[in-house]
C-alpha cells in the first residue's frame, strides 16, 4: 500500500509540473511593437527600458496591447512597478445597457505616487520607473499578441493650452494638472488660479465620463470604477467643471473614459457596437476663474444699479403723482370735480347710492337678495360699476386682504421645505461629486463657499428688491386713499390686498428661483415657476376686479386653482404620458367653457339654470323677437373677449395634445401668461372704446414693461441649460459669461423679467387713475 501511495504522489507531482507555465523573461525597448505567441504553458515577463533617458522619464509609461484571444481564455496582463501594480484582461469586457462589448486591444497609463514624491522632493514632475509586464493565459491553443510601451505625450497640463487626443472604451486617458506650475505673480494678480475651469469639447456625440481625481494611486479609469472618486460628469459634445485648489492641494488628474454606448448621455438604448471602433475625439483646456475682486465688482455694480433705480424711479413717480393726482377725499369732491357736475350727482343714481349705504357689512343674507341682485345685473343691457359695486368698501377690503394672507401662508409653507431640499441637494453634490445631479451652466458657474453656482442665485436679487419697492409704493398710495365714503361712490374700488399679494409673490419668485438655482434639475424646476403662476393669476383677478368688484373670485377659490395648477405641473414634469395629456386637455377645455359662461353672465349663471325647457323658452323668445337674435350676443364686448380667449386656449390645447412639449411647466405657464396678456390688452382697448383714456405715466410703464418682456424672452429662449434633457445634453447649451464676466444670458433674463414684472404691476396700479373721480354710475362694465 505504501508503495502504491508513493507512486501516486509522484505521478501527481509530475502532472502538476506539466501544467506550470514556463516563464520567459525578456528585456525590451520603448516605442517598438513586439509580437509573441502564447498558450497555457508559457508566461512572458517583459521588462521595458529606455536607454536614451537611462531608464527614467518624467512622463508616465503607457502600455498598448492587442490580441486575438477569446473571452473564454483571455490574456491576463499584470503591469508592475516598485510600489504599484495594474492588472486587466484581454479581450476587455465592457458592460453597458445594450449588453457586453468585447475589445481586443487596450491601452493603459501606469500610475505613480506623485503625492509622496511631491512631499519628499517638493517637485510636481517625477521620474517614472520602467514597468515589468507579465502576460499569461489558460488557453490550450496558441494565440498571438502585440505589445508596445511608450511615454504618454503631453501628460502635464499647462494653463490655457488646448489639448487634442482620441480615446475609446478600452483606451482611457488621464492627464495631470498642478495648480502651482508656471504661474507667475502677475498672472495670479490678473486671474484666479486658485480656482480653474475645465472646458471639454468634441465634434461627435459619443458619450463619455470626465472625472477629476486626486493624484493618489490607483487611478480609476475604467467604466466600472471611474465614478468612485472625485468629481465626475457625463459629456457628449460639451462639458465643464469648476475645480478649486483647496480640494486638490497637490493637483489633480483629469480622466477621460468613453462609454460603450450612449445610454448615460441620452437615456436611449441603441444598437450595440460590436466592431470595437468606438473612438471619440476630444479637445480640452483649463482656464483660470475670475478673481474675488471680480465677484465683488459684479455684486456692487448690481446693487448700485438697483439702488439708483430706487432713487430715480421713486422720486420721479412720487413727483408725478403729487402733480397729476387729485386727492381721493369727499371734502374735495363738491368744488373740484369738473368731469362730474354736482347737480348731476344728485340726479343720477341717487337712489342706488342711498340704497347702497343701507347694505350690511356682511354679504347678502338671503337667497332672495342674491337672486334680485343677479336679475338686476342680467337685466341691464349696459351695466355700470354701480351695479357691481354694491358691497361696502370694508367688505371688499377684507376680501382683498385674504389674498395677501393666503399668499404669505403659501409662501411660508412652500418655501421652507424647498430651501431645506435644495440645501440637501447641494450637500449631496459636494459629498459625492456627481455633477450630473445639478444642471448648471458649468462654463459660467461661479462658486462661493458651499454654493456651486452663486451668480445664478444672486441674480434673483432683482425680484426681491423690486418686489419690496412695489410693496412700499402700494403702502404709500393706500395711505393717501383712505376715505371709504369716497371709494363707495367714485373711481375703481382699490383692492390693495391684491397689490400687496402681487408684491409678495414677486419677492417669493426671487427666493424660490434662487433656491432652484442652488441645484437646478428636472425634479425641482417647479420651484422656479410656482409663483410665476401666482403672479399671472393675480394679475387676471385684479383686472377682472376693476369692473366686477362684487363678483370677483375669492382668495380661497383662486389659490385652489393654483394648487391644481402646481399639481398638474408636477405630474406633467414626472409623467407626461399620452394619458396625462388627454386628461389635461379635457380638463383644460372644460374649464375654458365653464369660465366663459361664468364671465359672460357675470357670475349669475348656475348649474341649476340648465334645463331643456328653459333653453327651449329662451330660444323661442329670441327667435320671435328676431331670427338673428338667436345668434346675436346680448353683451358684445364680453362675447368678443371670450371668443378671442377661447380661440387662443383651444389653439394651445391642440398644440399641447399634438406636440406633447417636454417642458410642461413652461407650457402651463404660457397658458396663464397668454390669457393674462389677452385680457390686459382687451382691457386697454375697451377703455378707449368707452371714452376713457390711459394716462401718459401708465403708457410709460407699459412701454418699459413691453421692452423688458421682449428682451427677456430673447435671453430666455437662448438658454444655457435644459433640464428637460439629460445632463450631458443640457451641457450642449452651456455658454461662457456674457456680462461682467459674472452673468450669462439666464442671469440677464432674471434682471429683465424682474423689471418687466415690476412695471406690469405699476401699470395695474395706475391703469384707472383717469377715472379716479368718476362716479360709479358713469363707469362702464366690460
Amino acid at each position: 500500500m505504501i508503495f502504491f501511495g508513493v507512486i501516486l504522489f509522484c505521478s501527481l507531482l509530475n502532472s502538476d509540473s506539466a501544467y506550470q507555465p514556463e516563464p520567459k523573461i525578456k528585456v525590451l525597448s520603448y516605442n517598438t511593437n513586439y509580437t509573441f505567441t502564447i498558450n497555457k504553458t508559457i508566461e512572458y515577463i517583459l521588462e521595458f527600458t529606455d536607454d536614451k533617458v537611462y531608464g527614467y522619464s518624467d512622463a508616465p509609461p503607457r502600455i498598448w496591447i492587442q490580441s486575438g484571444a477569446s473571452a473564454a481564455a483571455p490574456l491576463m496582463i499584470v503591469a508592475r512597478q516598485t510600489k504599484e501594480m495594474l492588472s486587466w484582461q484581454l479581450p476587455l469586457e465592457v458592460e453597458s445597457e445594450s449588453g457586453e462589448t468585447l475589445f481586443n486591444y487596450t491601452s493603459r497609463t501606469l500610475c505613480h505616487d506623485i503625492i509622496h514624491h511631491y512631499k519628499v522632493f517638493g517637485q510636481s514632475k517625477i521620474n517614472h520607473e520602467n514597468p515589468i509586464v507579465s502576460v499569461a493565459t489558460a488557453s490550450d491553443e496558441t494565440v498571438e499578441f502585440i505589445i508596445n510601451v511608450h511615454y504618454q505625450e503631453k501628460f502635464y497640463i499647462d494653463h490655457s493650452e488646448e489639448y487634442n487626443f482620441t480615446v475609446s472604451p478600452s483606451e482611457p486617458k488621464y492627464f495631470f494638472y498642478n495648480f502651482s506650475t508656471n504661474v507667475s505673480q502677475l498672472m495670479i494678480a490678473e486671474s484666479n488660479y486658485e480656482t480653474v475651469i475645465l472646458e471639454v469639447s468634441s465634434d461627435d456625440d459619443i458619450c463619455m465620463t470626465v472625472s477629476i481625481q486626486n493624484i493618489s494611486c490607483p487611478v480609476f479609469d475604467t467604466n466600472q470604477d471611474v465614478t468612485f472618486r472625485g468629481f465626475y460628469e457625463t459629456v457628449n459634445k460639451k462639458g465643464g467643471i469648476t475645480i478649486p485648489k483647496y480640494k486638490f492641494p497637490y493637483g489633480f488628474y483629469v480622466v477621460f473614459v468613453v462609454k460603450p454606448d450612449d445610454y448615460q448621455c441620452t437615456r436611449t438604448i441603441g444598437l450595440l457596437d460590436m466592431n470595437s471602433t468606438r473612438k471619440k475625439h476630444i479637445s480640452f483646456i483649463i482656464k483660470p476663474s475670475i478673481t474675488y475682486g471680480d465677484y465683488l465688482k459684479a455684486v456692487i455694480i448690481t446693487l448700485s444699479c438697483i439702488g439708483a433705480f430706487y432713487v430715480i424711479f421713486g422720486l420721479s413717480y412720487f413727483l408725478c403723482s403729487v402733480r397729476g393726482n387729485l386727492p381721493r377725499q369727499m371734502s374735495y369732491v363738491p368744488n373740484n370735480l369738473p368731469e362730474t357736475p354736482r347737480a348731476k350727482l344728485t340726479t343720477v343714481g341717487t337712489n342706488d347710492i342711498l340704497d347702497n349705504t343701507s347694505i350690511d357689512v356682511s354679504d347678502y343674507d338671503t337667497l332672495e337678495e342674491i337672486d334680485s341682485d343677479a336679475d338686476m345685473r342680467l337685466g341691464r343691457g349696459h351695466p355700470c360699476l354701480l351695479d357691481l359695486a354694491r358691497k361696502h368698501p370694508r367688505v371688499l377690503k377684507k376680501k382683498s386682504y385674504l389674498y395677501l394672507y393666503n399668499v404669505m401662508t403659501v409662501a411660508l409653507f412652500y418655501a421652507l421645505p424647498v430651501v431645506q431640499l435644495v440645501i440637501t441637494y447641494q450637500r449631496v453634490l459636494n459629498e459625492t461629486g456627481q455633477q450630473d445631479l445639478c444642471y448648471y451652466n458649468f462654463l459660467c458657474a461661479h462658486p462661493l463657499g458651499l454654493i456651486s453656482d452663486f451668480n445664478h442665485l444672486f441674480s434673483n436679487i432683482g425680484y426681491i428688491l423690486l418686489g419690496i419697492l412695489f410693496l412700499v409704493i402700494t403702502y404709500i398710495k393706500e395711505l393717501t386713499h383712505n376715505d371709504e365714503d369716497f371709494d363707495r361712490q367714485f373711481g375703481i374700488p382699490q383692492h390693495y390686498g391684491l397689490f400687496y399679494a402681487m408684491g409678495v409673490a414677486l419677492v417669493m419668485e426671487g427666493i424660490l428661483s434662487g433656491s432652484y438655482h442652488v441645484c437646478p434639475s428636472q425634479l425641482n424646476f417647479q420651484f422656479d415657476t410656482s409663483f410665476m403662476y401666482v403672479m399671472a393669476v393675480l394679475c387676471m383677478v385684479k383686472l377682472y376686479q376693476n369692473r366686477h368688484p362684487d363678483i370677483n373670485a375669492n382668495a380661497y377659490a383662486t389659490f385652489g386653482v393654483l394648487a391644481i395648477a402646481v399639481l398638474l405641473g408636477m405630474i406633467g414634469i414626472l409623467e407626461a404620458t399620452t394619458v396625462f395629456w388627454a386628461f389635461f386637455v379635457i380638463l383644460y377645455l372644460v374649464m375654458c367653457v365653464y369660465l366663459s359662461i361664468k364671465i359672460y353672465y357675470m357670475g349669475c349663471w348656475k348649474f341649476r339654470d340648465i334645463s331643456l325647457q328653459r333653453l327651449k323658452q329662451v330660444w323661442i323668445h329670441d327667435f320671435w323677437s328676431g331670427p338673428l337674435n338667436v345668434l346675436k350676443p346680448c353683451h358684445k364686448a364680453r362675447f368678443v373677449l371670450l371668443l378671442l380667449g377661447n380661440i387662443c386656449n383651444w389653439a394651445l390645447a391642440v398644440f399641447g395634445l399634438y406636440q406633447h412639449p417636454k417642458n410642461f411647466a413652461v407650457f402651463l405657464l404660457a397658458i396663464f401668461m397668454a390669457n393674462t396678456l389677452l385680457y390686459f390688452f382687451f382691457y386697454i382697448v375697451m377703455k378707449y372704446i368707452n371714452g376713457e383714456r390711459v394716462r401718459i405715466m401708465t403708457w410709460i410703464f407699459l412701454f418699459f414693461s413691453s421692452v423688458c418682456a421682449v428682451s427677456a424672452m430673447y435671453f430666455f429662449l437662448h438658454k444655457s441649460i435644459s433640464w428637460s434633457k439629460t445632463a450631458a445634453e443640457s451641457r450642449q447649451f452651456n455658454m461662457e459669461c456674457k456680462l461682467l464676466m459674472f452673468y450669462d444670458f439666464h442671469d440677464i433674463w432674471h434682471f429683465l423679467s424682474a423689471i418687466g414684472m415690476f412695471f406690469t404691476f405699476m401699470v395695474l396700479l395706475t391703469m384707472d387713475d383717469d377715472i379716479s373721480h368718476t362716479h360709479h354710475s358713469q363707469i362702464p362694465v366690460f
